[in-house]
């Protein structure tokens, strides 16, 4: 029977997620960095995924490897992240962040770090962290008030 561990160090996030699915019996909500909860569960997870997540906030030289101790042989990431920035500025070639807007728990305006990075970066990351059977697609924009291409990402812990 599958387990889902969702975890977050927002607080706000962590209230979100429980309001809205802490009913259903197989998924724990975890306070925490992604990071940090799973440096706690090596060779636990089939599956790891984050959709706009974890991968996005994450220094990925610490998040990559990381994810790929905690996966089984034969384990697979998948994550989607932006082609490009919201403002239709290119990725960058670097692995770099910038600052984006966002809301503290208490609803205060607050700046958090994003990683917006090109497929070559994405797959070379994912290479020396040692992750194989590296796949990146691209989804183009839907319309929408801030249409933004999506890298639909998977690799293969052997």
């Amino acid at each position: 029977m599958a387990r889902v561990d969702a975890a977050d160090a927002s607080p706000g996030q962590i209230t979100m997620a429980c309001d809205l699915y802490g009913h259903l019996p197989r998924l724990q909500i975890v306070a925490s960095g992604v990071v940090a909860h799973l440096q706690t569960k090596p060779r636990s997870y089939e599956v790891l995924y984050s959709v706009f997540g974890a991968v996005d906030f994450t220094e990925p030289r610490a998040l990559l490897p990381t994810a790929y101790a905690a996966l089984k042989p034969g384990g697979r990431l998948v994550f989607s992240t932006l082609a490009h920035f919201l403002s239709g500025d290119v990725a960058e070639a670097e692995v770099v962040s910038r600052q984006i807007a966002a809301k503290s728990a208490d609803g205060e305006g607050a700046w958090m770090p994003r990683r917006v990075l090109r497929e070559q970066v994405w797959t070379k990351l994912l290479d020396e962290a040692g992750f194989t059977g590296i796949s990146v697609q691209t989804w183009p924009a839907a319309d929408g008030p801030r249409p933004a291409a999506t890298l639909l990402v998977s690799a293969i812990c052997p």
